[in-house]
């Protein structure tokens, strides 16, 4: 029987309100861990922008659960019978390793940010199975980039002006996209070829979210299975890209203060 089938034998509706109820939960946790997340006027413009973000984070949130769970019950359901050690128990661990890290990559891909970043530390870990580090290596290259209508309204909001006003030309795909920013090709009213990198929309606020779940996460699944998990690592990838938000935002602030065809070519927010 596939594991897929059987999955916590609840009915479709019945899974999807428990994995939306522990999205809830979690981006409550983090809501009320951060209360400026509802009250940062400089960073969502709107409380539609604060709900539809909250609501967002609900959706990665429950799709992470989702993935995790389908992983958890993998590894129980593979091995239940095959006693450790065992010649069928080392021939199935490469299988389900290679299962399990190619359900993480999909969710880092479809999430993004923090768990690019969570992805990309993981890739570079010397200690995890190879099927885990060779499978989200991929993330270490390119990932997925954001919609170009976010790209764009993040633009207008932090130069004033839109990309029409600003630029003779500018290339809607992607020369190179990252956990926290992606980067365009563009021209200058005068002619001058620039690369313009643009945070994504609302990175700051989809980290908190993103933290408080992948920290319960990792909890959950200490819980449920035999394996250590170093919770000491989250904070250290959720530092990591609280200092490149942190440098992209200073950067921009310093290059407001530049005409756009005075600003280094290396600026971290838009260029």
């Amino acid at each position: 029987m596939r594991e897929s089938a059987v999955l916590l034998k609840f009915a479709a509706k019945t899974r999807v309100s428990l994995l939306l109820a522990g999205g809830v939960s979690c981006v409550g946790l983090a809501c009320q861990a951060n209360p400026s997340f509802f009250a940062d006027e400089s960073t969502l413009s709107s409380s539609a922008d604060r709900i539809l973000s909250a609501l967002d984070g609900v959706v990665r949130t429950s799709r992470a659960i989702y993935v995790i769970s389908s992983i958890v019950f993998d590894y129980k359901y593979s091995f239940r019978w095959l006693p450790p050690g065992s010649t069928e128990y080392r021939s199935m661990l490469p299988e389900v390793h290679l299962r399990a890290a190619k359900r993480l990559l999909k969710l880092c891909e479809t999430n993004g940010g923090f768990y690019v970043k969570a992805g990309q530390y993981v890739s570079s870990m010397g200690h995890v199975p190879k099927e885990y580090s060779s499978t989200l290596s991929s993330l270490q290259d390119q990932v997925k980039p954001c919609n170009i209508k976010g790209i764009k309204d993040v633009i207008s909001k932090s130069l004033g002006k839109d990309c029409l006003e600003l630029f003779l030309t500018f290339d809607e795909k992607p020369v190179a996209a990252a956990s926290i920013a992606q980067v365009h090709h563009g021209t200058l009213k005068n002619n001058q070829e620039v690369a313009i990198k643009v945070q994504y929309p609302d990175v700051e606020q989809r980290m908190k979210i993103d933290f408080t779940a992948m920290a319960f996460l990792s909890k959950s699944v200490s819980l449920l299975i035999s394996v250590n998990i170093q919770q000491g690592h989250i904070p250290e990838i959720a530092a990591s890209l609280a200092e490149e938000i942190r440098m992209s935002e200073e950067n921009l602030a310093f290059d407001r203060e530049k005409p756009l065809n005075e600003r280094p070519r290396d600026d971290e927010g838009v260029e």
